[in-house]
């Protein structure tokens, strides 16, 4: 073959290849951010778009972990675990570092925590503590200034389970 050919032989493969992952990657499911688990071990898998959907929340406070005043955005903790069938009792927080904390359904309200998505209005990434950080408004009530309510505070988080009674 001359390399006239070959070269047109190589262009048309890699076009072909080209049309072959962009459809593979289109097909691709959604990259699941978050996975719950019920008490009836039902999974509802979140992915950005479907935390995106639900109502946001957004407060700027200082935390113990970044500088100055940040903006956290993202849905309530609670609004994720309701729409995941779980309404009371203990969950288990996870995360990507295998960091785990029990939260009593009794430090959860309608507005804190959140499940921040972005930060200072950007997304972020595990470098950053993300994709998903559990952040109270910290300078908003002197309740959230506590041991365990930092403790609380996972970021990295992958999975939240209901804690069986």
């Amino acid at each position: 073959m001359n390399r006239m050919h070959l070269l047109s032989r190589n262009l048309m493969l890699g076009a072909g290849l080209s049309a072959w992952a962009f459809a593979a990657l289109a097909e691709e499911p959604a990259n699941i951010l978050l996975t719950v688990t019920a008490a009836d071990g039902s999974q509802h898998e979140f992915d950005r778009a479907a935390l995106d959907a639900l109502p946001q929340i957004s407060f700027t406070t200082t935390t113990i972990w970044t500088e100055g005043a940040t903006t956290f955005a993202g849905p309530a903790l609670r609004t994720v675990l309701e729409k995941s069938g779980i309404h009371g009792g203990e969950v288990y927080l996870l995360a990507l570092n295998d960091y785990a904390i029990d939260v009593d359904w009794s430090k959860i309200d309608d507005q804190a925590p959140i499940i921040a998505t972005r930060i200072n209005g950007a997304t972020f990434g595990v470098r950053e503590n993300g994709p998903l950080w559990v952040i109270y408004p910290f300078d908003s009530n002197i309740r959230f200034q506590d041991e365990m309510i930092y403790a609380s505070s996972v970021w990295q988080l992958i999975a939240i389970n209901a804690v069986a009674p």
